[in-house]
């Protein structure tokens, strides 16, 4: 049953994005293929899924779906702060977003407590270190990352082969 929620969605517009733009159609064809719902979502997860089904998206272009999907009225777009990713929290079902821009249905279901909760893998920061003052390397670890993994992932560094 659609809800208050599902209701705010402004389906003429959320079409009218999926027909006019081409990473719009990547981001919301993927949502639609998903089998589960998340009330949350990073840019980055979601660049890098939409990449893998073979989609052509820069982290610019995710934002900017994101930034329409929250003027549909289908949640809200949240930039990263402080350690926080920047991420999309949903206000309904985000599989149903997807495919209702696609016309494979006319009705968005509010989210339920099994989908409340952010994707697997969105719980991660980046970490950039200057190696050289022309090289910088950048690593993605858990936000929980414990001093043991972090030993461990060190200790892994140093059997990297060096050349000298």
């Amino acid at each position: 049953m659609a809800t208050k929620e599902a209701n705010k969605i402004d389906l003429k517009k959320l079409k009218q994005l999926y027909k006019d733009s081409a990473a719009a159609r990547a981001v919301l064809d993927h949502l639609a293929s998903r089998e589960r719902n998340w009330s949350s979502t990073t840019v980055d997860r979601i660049q890098t899924n939409v990449l893998a089904d073979g989609g052509n998206v820069s982290r610019a272009d995710i934002v900017w779906v994101f930034r329409e999907l929250e003027a549909c009225g289908c949640g809200e777009f949240k930039a990263g702060r402080k350690g926080w990713s920047s991420r999309f929290e949903w206000a309904v079902q985000m599989v149903g977003v997807g495919q209702a821009a696609a016309g494979e249905t006319e009705k968005v279901e509010e989210i339920t407590e099994e989908d409340k909760g952010e994707e697997a893998g969105a719980s991660s920061l980046k970490h950039s270190f200057r190696l050289r003052p022309d090289v910088t390397t950048t690593i993605e670890l858990p936000a929980d990352v414990t001093s043991s993994e972090a030993q461990r992932l060190a200790d892994f560094i140093k059997t990297i082969p060096f050349s000298g």
